[in-house]
């Protein structure tokens, strides 16, 4: 697949998972423990963070710390809305537009 293919591809599936709201960015993430180290990743049309945590209770922390870190975004921005003991997040990004988020999640996901 040439590059253009796959980075449209990829932003497909990152376009599938975010929706801009009144008080900013929705983001829809799939978790999966019990990996080596922690990334993000897109799995069919979906975002998946795999991460090494296996405590349940620090999932949310992690991933909110993960997100801050590689999209540049402080955590207090970061809040995860929806699914605080489920494997799929709802997250709420405030203070950046999802063109700009977009991007940021582009230069995040590790493909495998």
């Amino acid at each position: 697949m040439p590059l253009s293919e796959l980075r449209e591809s990829i932003l497909r599936a990152i376009r599938k998972n975010l929706s801009e709201t009144g008080e900013g960015v929705t983001l829809i993430v799939r978790v999966e423990t019990g990996s080596n180290e922690s990334y993000l990743t897109i799995e069919g049309d979906e975002l998946v963070f795999k991460t090494r945590e296996t405590s349940e209770s620090k999932l949310n922390a992690v991933l909110v710390g993960f997100l801050s870190r590689e999209l540049r975004i402080p955590s207090s921005r970061i809040d995860v809305v929806y699914g605080h003991r489920s494997h799929i997040k709802r997250l709420l990004v405030r203070d950046v537009g999802i063109e700009d988020l977009e991007g940021r999640l582009l230069r995040a996901i590790k493909l495998i």
